[in-house]
């Protein structure tokens, strides 16, 4: 006698499509801001074609074992990492290295959490895939004369990458990530939730900055809207 399981979708305990896609698009946009140069653009181009094909190639692995999949990856690996040298060489100035590199590593640390390439490890590499992003803000805040307003939609952003980031992985372990379970509408929702916060923190910190508060330097301010988004997350998470 045989169960005809045919109809039924199996449970795929993977972190979710469009958190994990919005979770990389932020990231990709914290960088993009940072990137003054035309090198440092085009290098962040190729690099976030080499992202898009880990994702897609390490997804192609996990959902059916196809050896292609392993090989899109490899080459979005290589070409990140060619991308990554690139970073370090090429720009005229050491601090634009400085300040790329570690965001292009950043996306490429963030996006095998996401395939995720062990899931157990998951939530610890986006946490340095994140950190690494916010390393290359920190670093183009000290080393060039980037705008507030710059870095704080930066900061934010990597911020929203984080938490979109860890939603894909809690909603994977929890409703899996197969059709049947589908929860777009609910994790857009989410994402909507912490980008107004964000825009409304940036929006915030930067009038009180135009103020030119005595006292107030701008490691305040970048303190300030990065607690009050954290805040927001912990509060509605």
């Amino acid at each position: 006698m045989s169960t005809d399981t045919g109809g039924v979708e199996r449970f795929v305990r993977l972190p979710t499509v469009t958190s994990s896609v919005a979770a990389v698009v932020a990231a990709g946009g914290a960088v993009g801001l940072l990137a003054g140069t035309a090198i440092q653009r085009r290098l962040l181009a190729a690099v976030f074609v080499g992202v898009v094909a880990v994702g897609v190639g390490g997804r192609l692995r996990t959902h059916a074992g196809r050896p292609i999949g392993v090989a899109i990856a490899a080459v979005g690996s290589l070409l990140v990492a060619i991308g990554v040298w690139a970073a370090l060489v090429v720009p005229p100035q050491f601090g634009h290295r400085l300040e790329l590199a570690p965001g292009l590593v950043g996306l490429w640390v963030l996006v095998v959490a996401l395939v995720p390439i062990r899931a157990t490890w998951s939530r610890r590499l986006i946490d340095l895939g994140t950190g690494l992003v916010f390393a290359g803000v920190l670093v183009s805040g000290v080393l060039r004369d980037a705008s507030t307003t710059t870095l704080l939609i930066a900061a934010a952003a990597t911020i929203l990458a984080w938490d979109a980031a860890d939603n894909a992985v809690s909603l994977g372990n929890q409703v899996g990530a197969n059709r049947a379970t589908n929860q777009t509408r609910g994790e857009l929702s989410h994402i909507g939730v912490t980008a107004a916060v964000a825009v409304v923190a940036v929006i915030a910190v930067s009038a009180i900055a135009r103020l030119g508060v005595a006292g107030l330097p701008f490691a305040a301010l970048f303190a300030l809207v990065i607690a009050g988004v954290l805040f927001a997350l912990v509060a509605t998470g």
